[in-house]
């Protein structure tokens, strides 16, 4: 192939040389580009990750304060002390127990604890019925609600004893029957540390004569 000589080769020379400029340039400026780009998006995050962490240091002193307040209030006597869910589901049992008892109402039926982890927290769930007139009901009902540990009814059933109409003697209430469930939390029971086995435990006998018959 023959290249065109005078002025058309002169300019076809000072073409490829501007090609090769730009192919020299472009190969310089399209790396530093994205590289620019990355490393940017990549101190922004880093700007924008520290300014937070800033934020969240310049808050430590009213986080120390509110914790402070927590640890106050003893916020550990609102639930069950026993973390072991047979020693809680007792718990809770005596503790609601005497409060039907003790308020005038006949205690009919104790169902099984159920048990469920709910939060980090164990949920303790007792169904339980009784039967007693409306002011023992009222009673009861109100000694549950004020209770420490706290103790929620999460459902309740009323069904009256008499039929619709009855008029009773005087000074004499019917009475009604309950059916609760009532609920209480607790810690959860810390996983127990496996014991590592003690060095020499399971090493061979090196007694003389050990593997002998």
């Amino acid at each position: 192939m023959n290249l065109p000589v005078g002025p058309k080769g002169r300019l076809l020379a000072v073409a490829f040389v501007v090609l090769a400029i730009c192919a020299v340039v472009a190969s310089i400026a399209i790396p530093a580009y994205v590289l620019h780009a990355r490393y940017t998006a990549a101190i922004s995050a880093a700007t924008e990750k520290i300014d937070r962490y800033q934020r969240v240091a310049s808050q430590r002193v009213e986080h120390q304060k509110a914790l402070d307040v927590l640890k106050s209030r003893e916020s550990g006597r609102f639930f069950l002390k026993n973390s072991a869910t047979n020693l809680g589901g007792a718990e809770l049992t005596d503790m609601v127990r005497p409060m039907i008892e003790s308020n005038g109402a006949r205690l009919t039926s104790v169902g099984q604890i159920t048990v469920k982890d709910d939060s980090g927290f164990r949920q303790y769930s007792l169904p339980m019925g009784f039967n007693g007139t409306p002011a023992a009901l009222q009673k009861t009902l109100f000694a549950l609600e004020t209770s420490i540990p706290y103790l929620f009814i999460d459902t309740a059933t009323l069904r009256a004893t008499v039929p619709r109409g009855f008029k009773p003697a005087p000074n004499q209430e019917p009475e009604v029957t309950v059916q609760l469930e009532i609920q209480a939390y607790g810690p959860k029971e810390l996983p127990r540390a496996v014991a590592k086995p003690t060095a020499g435990a399971n090493a061979p006998s090196t007694t003389p004569g050990a593997g002998k018959l």
